[in-house]
């Protein structure tokens, strides 16, 4: 599925029912990752359209790394080091 594909499906669904959940996780494989994260992208972006999301929340959400709504900063950098 495209990120077009999955932004149509999920609108549609979220508008049906808000609670609609995220695709499940698939990485079997390099494609199965790929059409998740495309689904992924559909879906957050559909939520961010409905306005059931703010963008702050969704990247918070979405961050590899937990901020807890602060600002992140570098602590030691190479080139400083």
């Amino acid at each position: 599925m495209k990120f077009t594909e999955a932004h149509r499906h999920f609108l549609a669904a979220l508008r049906r029912n808000p609670a609609t959940p995220a695709p499940a996780v698939r990485t079997g494989t390099v494609a199965d990752f790929r059409a998740w994260k495309a689904q992924m992208r559909g879906y957050d972006q559909a939520r961010l359209d409905l306005g059931l999301v703010t963008g702050d929340r969704l990247r918070i959400r979405n961050a590899a790394v937990p901020i807890h709504g602060r600002n992140a900063r570098v602590v030691r950098h190479a080139q400083y080091a």
